[in-house]
């Protein structure tokens, strides 16, 4: 696809010159980033072995690895020559967290009205879990199926249609329908399988409570979501949000619990039950919903309120003017896996290590720091930024975004950097190219210089999946390399002997070079607020804006500038 990209003329008489697309051409294969040689196998390889050595225990966000991790990483910003940009002139700037604690084991009864009442309390840790949040009262309400919690009107699909939810109990089946599992690269789910889309579309329906179980045919039979959520994992990887942020029941707005098939078989009346529930819905069969107005779920969930701190990393390398490109990448992980791990079943309490999670990220943007301070003055200003709290739920930018260092209006562009250790047959791809014609660009005409990648560009909307997102949404465009999804994704496998580290520093030339050209190009990128079907913190569909207007280019393009093509972009399952 053609993609034009206007450029601002210059104050010197060459502007009024139309150069030769082969002379353009040129100009922009000899248009290299400074000292790009500095950025080595071997010091990539130094910062991921420290970051994720067994010793950093998995740099569990609020965890005293984490503040060791990100002294180790403002210690690299000071040796490179880039400045401090945090609080009160230091590197770092303060996040402030807030989680509830269980002050009683939650407790959860079914009751049947066709079996006299007769109580049946659920054993927590087993039969179900829930994550510790704002207390909730004891309550007793009846219960409904909902299918998948999934309403798709591409599909036909709607299992909230007709459905009276209004103060009950909701028992829905996670992810969606096993049939419409892609092969995409990100996973293959939809953003109908996200929590926060089932959440909001059952908040707004009327739901008292929320009950999800893994049904068998989405995950081979295993059944091991209760396991993420039980009475140790809440107390040694707690579920944070920012201080700051209004206190809801948890992060998805309403009483929510995870059950075991054995429990959701419990409250569909038999053995088996789930299952085959699962198979008619699967084939499309809407009659196979049961009646479960017999049933009645109480439910008292007692917590306190607790604070905690944790700090992003922030450096900068000051240009001629006071407008901004960020590189950030968050530097956390999940600790000994208590929550977010593939591997819960086998390796919880084990070190998981992160290597390319995001070990990989944080050395890159090490090593550009490194590579751009100390050179000649870019045009613009570089701000580097390692965050926390990305695994909690992309915390650390989300609260950046809140108390920006540097004001977004003057924030051209941010390029996010996570996940980029595992290159596999030359392959990288780069989401965002959707936020910004003029960002695509650049990756288009830096691609070449970089034979050893094969780059995949993504043109679908911008997702909330990782720390570019809260720049998305307050209207700064944003890209996004990432080397793919692994195996090895949150488990104890991911660790710094398995990174493809020649394909690590290949990776982070591109990314330098493309940052650097984005510095120096005189015109602001433009901003594409295309995200139609992107999920935002608060689970609302919402299609972003800047928070203030960017501030216009210094002279006007050519009149006769080529009229700029929209890209297209496919309605789909994005980058979640």
């Amino acid at each position: 696809m053609k993609v034009v990209i206007r450029y601002c003329l210059g104050v010197v008489a060459l502007c009024c010159l139309v150069q030769a697309p082969g002379a353009q051409d040129a100009a922009k294969a000899s248009l290299t980033a400074p000292n790009l040689e500095s950025i080595t196998v071997g010091d990539l390889k130094g910062d991921v072995y420290f970051l994720a050595s067994d010793e950093m225990r998995g740099r569990d966000t609020a965890k005293p690895e984490s503040d060791i991790a990100s002294a180790y990483i403002a210690s690299r910003f000071r040796k490179a020559g880039a400045l401090p940009a945090g609080d009160n002139g230091s590197y770092f700037q303060d996040v402030q967290f807030a989680y509830h604690e269980f002050v009683e084991p939650p407790v959860l009864k079914l009751y049947d009205s066709q079996n006299a009442g007769t109580a049946v309390q659920l054993k927590y840790g087993q039969d179900f879990s829930t994550a510790a949040g704002k207390p909730m009262p004891v309550a007793k309400c009846e219960v409904v199926f909902a299918g998948y919690a999934v309403t798709d009107a591409a599909r036909g699909w709607d299992d909230l249609g007709g459905l009276d939810i209004r103060g009950k109990a909701a028992l829905i089946l996670r992810y969606e329908p096993t049939g419409w599992r892609s092969g995409s690269s990100m996973r293959g789910w939809s953003r109908n399988s996200y929590l926060e889309t089932k959440a909001a579309l059952l908040r707004k329906a009327g739901a008292a409570a929320v009950l999800m179980v893994t049904g068998p045919a989405s995950t081979g039979g295993i059944d091991n979501w209760v396991p993420l959520g039980n009475s140790e994992i809440n107390s040694e990887s707690p579920p944070l949000a920012l201080a700051d942020e209004p206190e809801q029941q948890t992060g998805l707005g309403l009483p929510f619990f995870s059950a075991s098939v054995k429990a959701a078989d419990q409250i569909l009346g038999e053995e088996g039950a789930l299952k085959r529930l699962q198979e008619a819905l699967d084939k499309g069969d809407r009659k196979a919903m049961p009646d479960l107005s017999s049933k009645r779920l109480e439910f008292d969930v007692k917590t306190r309120q607790v604070f905690k701190s944790g700090r992003n990393v922030i450096a900068k390398v000051e240009g001629d003017l006071d407008e901004w490109v960020v590189l950030g990448g968050h530097y956390d992980h999940i600790g000994l896996g208590y929550f977010g791990a593939t591997d819960a079943r086998t390796a919880m309490g084990k070190v998981h290590n992160g290597a390319d999670d995001n070990a990989s990220g944080t050395s890159a943007i090490l090593e550009i720091a490194e590579a751009f301070a100390g050179q000649r003055k870019p045009r613009r200003s570089f701000l580097f930024i390692a965050f926390t709290g990305e695994e909690k739920g992309l915390l650390g930018s989300a609260w950046y975004a809140r108390h920006p260092v540097v004001p977004h209006e003057k924030t051209l562009a941010m390029i996010n950097i996570d996940m980029i250790g595992r290159v596999k047959n030359r392959r990288l791809e780069m989401h965002g190219m959707a936020s910004s014609k003029a960002l695509a660009q650049h990756v288009r005409d830096c691609a070449p210089l970089f034979p050893e990648l094969s780059l995949k560009f993504n043109e679908q909307p911008v997702g909330p999946v990782s720390d570019m997102w809260a720049f998305y949404q307050a209207g700064v465009p944003v890209l996004f390399p990432f080397s793919g999804y692994n195996e090895e994704m949150h488990s104890i496998k991911d660790r710094p002997e398995t990174i493809n580290y020649e394909g690590l520093s290949q990776a982070t030339r591109l990314v330098a070079e493309i940052a650097w050209r984005v510095s120096e190009t005189q015109a602001y990128p433009d901003y594409r607020g295309t995200n139609k079907d992107a999920i935002g913190p608060d689970g609302q569909y919402r299609i972003p804006r800047p928070n203030q207007p960017k501030p216009a280019p210094k002279e006007k393009p050519p009149e006769d500038s080529e009229k700029e093509e929209e890209f297209s972009m496919p309605r789909g399952e994005g980058q979640g």
